[in-house]
């Protein structure tokens, strides 16, 4: 995700690009997404940045436990 929540970017300043992995995650009675109040309301895919040198499945399977609690198994590439 390329939002920030904090000033407004430096015109001619380079921001990096970071990349992340998100779950779509089926708990079998629906969907499981996170609520998160501030700086707005919204639902979010769990999920987060994947840190330099770290495999996108370790940062997936590490920030779903982060944020959920839940293991992960089953999984299946949807995108890039």
């Amino acid at each position: 995700m390329n939002r920030r929540f904090d000033n407004a970017p430096e015109p001619g300043r380079y921001y990096p690009p970071r990349p992340g992995a998100y779950a779509i995650i089926d708990t079998g009675d629906g969907l499981l997404a996170s609520f998160q109040d501030r700086p707005v309301p919204e639902l979010q895919l769990p999920g987060g940045g994947i840190d330099p040198g770290e495999h996108p499945i370790a940062a997936l399977h590490r920030e779903v436990m982060e944020e959920t609690g839940y293991r992960i198994h089953s999984l299946r590439r949807l995108g890039m």
